[in-house]
């Protein structure tokens, strides 16, 4: 990582870790050896469990090896602003558990299961929840919005028949990670530690019926390349499935980041609200967003 990345990211991650502590939390997932996952929870103002309210379940990044838990405040809190219930959980990592690359992708869809069956007792619509993530955080957004078809045998038919699985009702992606056997990807481990590493890959999981897809990336970037973003979304598009692509010219690693590059934030967050309201998924902002964090 580029040094003016991670002192950016550092201090944005002390600027609002602060908010995030101060968020209504509850534990989603307990262990058998007493360790348990909280998740942090940015609701509308007056938001009751009587509600019937999109969200969003963020994962951060971090490469699984740095903690950036805060990353996904500023935007949880202007989602919240446009009636969005928004989860941030927290998720075991190879940089505080001794855990592997196939268990941290498993928290991840626990965590959006855990949502989905959860949905009516937090005013939640089960049938709006989207994942997102940047970096290792889209990898695992990625995951929980691309497994696989079931088949289920039909005795009227001589073949199989295809089954939808339950999926989120969208997935973004902000420099997320897309392969896991490139070498940018290296760090994740996940060729050592997963059993079927093709089970976890984005590229070998791209299938027809997959949700709609927001891709953002900085073109900028010096570790995630943007045109294997580029690539990913041509062939999610190809397989008849609905795409954005946002490349940002002047963007870098610290694509997310509001206090980094607030044009940045702005392109890639209005841009993803517009894509959301098209395919009915949010509803249309009560005015003009002309500006965010009001």
């Amino acid at each position: 990582m580029t040094p003016f990345s991670h002192i950016a990211r550092a201090t944005d991650e002390r600027r609002y870790r602060s908010l995030l502590d101060k968020a209504p939390s509850f534990v989603w997932k307990r262990f058998g050896d007493g360790v348990s996952l909280r998740a942090r929870m940015f609701a509308p103002e007056g938001h009751t469990a009587d509600c019937f309210a999109p969200a969003v379940i963020f994962f951060c990044g971090g490469m699984w090896s740095l903690e950036y838990s805060a990353e996904f405040v500023a935007w949880a809190m202007h989602l919240a602003h446009r009636g969005i219930v928004c989860l941030l959980p927290e998720y075991r990592t190879h940089a505080r558990y001794e855990v592997r690359a196939e268990e941290i992708i498993q928290d991840g869809l626990d965590a959006w299961k855990w949502l989905y069956e959860n949905a009516a007792g937090l005013g939640v619509d089960q049938s709006r929840i989207s994942v997102a993530g940047a970096d290792a955080g889209g990898l695992m957004a990625l995951n929980c919005a691309m497994q696989p078809m079931l088949f289920e045998k039909r005795w009227w038919h001589f073949g199989k028949e295809d089954v939808l699985p339950v999926q989120p009702a969208a997935v973004a992606i902000f420099r997320g990670v897309v392969d896991t056997e490139a070498p940018e990807a290296r760090a994740l481990q996940v060729g050592n530690e997963v059993v079927e590493p093709d089970s976890v890959n984005p590229c070998a999981l791209l299938r027809r019926k997959l949700p709609p897809l927001f891709c953002a990336h900085g073109m900028l970037d010096p570790l995630l390349d943007f045109e294997m973003r580029e690539w990913f979304c041509d062939e999610w598009e190809r397989l008849g499935n609905k795409v954005e692509l946002v490349l940002c010219p002047t963007a870098d690693h610290t694509l997310v980041q509001f206090d980094v590059n607030p044009g940045v934030f702005e392109q890639m967050l209005l841009g993803w609200d517009a894509f959301m309201v098209q395919h009915g998924i949010w509803p249309p902002p009560e005015e003009e967003p002309d500006a965010l964090m009001k």
